[in-house]
This record gives C-alpha cells, structure tokens and sequence, in this order.
C-alpha cells in the first residue's frame, strides 16, 4: 500500500468525535419549542444540537414545536 493512502485513511479517522455526546438538559425542548433551532444552537452548539435531534428525532421535535406554536397562535 502507498503511504499516500495510508496517511489519506489515517486523516478520515481523526475526523470522528472522540467524546460521547452531552445529555440531554431537562430544559432544551422546552426552549426549542418556544424559540426554535437557531435559539438552541446558540445556547448548546450546532453539533451537540444535532446529536440531540438524531437521539430525539427531528420528525418529534418538529411536531411538539409545530403543536406548540399552534396552542400560541390560538391564545
């Protein structure tokens, strides 16, 4: 094997998060529901965000905040 190839898998391996993701604070879909996806990106960080949003679902989150923002409209 070439050292090019080795070095070349040797850098997509760095690549991947050694560190589990953060839990899951009590408050982050209630603070998502009222203020949306940039709001909690800016408080917690897009990655650990987005790890949050693969352990909940997106499709979930999407439909309490969807259901939230009705309720809101509604009062």
């Amino acid at each position: 094997m070439a050292p090019i190839e080795r070095d070349r898998r040797m850098t997509k391996s760095k690549l991947l998060p050694t560190s589990a993701p953060k839990p899951i604070p009590p408050e982050f879909m209630e603070k998502f529901k009222k203020h949306g996806w940039r709001r909690v990106e800016q408080i917690w960080g897009k990655s650990t965000v987005l790890a949050w949003r693969k352990a909940i679902g997106a499709k979930r989150m999407a439909a309490e905040r969807k259901r939230y923002l009705k309720e809101e409209a509604a009062r």
